[in-house]
């Protein structure tokens, strides 16, 4: 009876043990919360905008480093404070409305159309002391709809996540020689890598007939 009460008693004491690290584990490694205010735009319509906007959130999200705080929640916390400014597109009112909803991290920037050229701008503010962790600029001249590559870089960069070769030759910001480069300089090295093996292989042969 002892021995069994013994044993029920260690069971609990490392059930507790490890439940309490887990607990401290998960807080370790909480993403960090994040909002992506209203941007500033110019020269382009209000679908287009939304299409932008979506594209660059919906991004970011997929990427999954951070909790996403969705727009219309953002506006709900701003009007029980009687925040009477929840469209402001400027980096100080992100800032503002960012510590009144609580979140650690804003996205702000602009949307930019003029002439044949557009742009997308943004970057990635911590909001407890003020300062800018990550930036994207990102310029297409042609169709706007060429800038969707520089909003799928811009989600990249400010998620501290590094654009793919292919990704950037997309946007136009990278040739398409480096990626052949990269292949050949792959080949000559699985090359290279065979010569090596082969060369041994025929030197053991010949240490096994001495």
């Amino acid at each position: 009876m002892t021995g069994s009460f013994k044993l029920k008693a260690l069971i609990a004491f490392i059930f507790f043990v490890s439940l309490g690290s887990s607990q401290k584990r998960n807080r370790f490694y909480a993403k960090p919360t994040l909002a992506i205010m209203n941007f500033d735009s110019s020269g382009i319509s209000e679908d287009v905008y939304n299409i932008l906007y979506n594209k660059l959130w919906n991004d970011i999200d997929s990427i999954g480093v951070f909790i996403m705080v969705e727009q219309h929640q953002v506006y709900d916390v701003l009007e029980k404070y009687n925040y009477d400014r929840p469209e402001c597109a400027t980096r100080a009112c992100a800032i503002e409305m960012g510590r009144l909803v609580g979140v650690k991290n804003v996205i702000t920037g602009s949307f930019v159309s003029s002439g044949d050229s557009s742009s997308v701008q943004a970057e990635l503010i911590m909001v407890r002391d003020d300062s800018t962790k990550f930036s994207s600029a990102g310029q297409h001249v042609g169709e706007i709809d060429g800038l969707i590559p520089h909003i799928q870089i811009a989600a990249l960069q400010l998620s501290g996540v590094k654009p793919s070769d292919a990704l950037l030759i997309k946007a136009g910001l990278l040739t398409a020689n480096v990626e052949e480069n990269k292949l050949i300089k792959l080949l000559k090295s699985w090359f290279n890598k065979a010569k090596a093996f082969i060369f041994r292989k025929k030197v053991e042969k010949v240490e096994e007939i001495k």
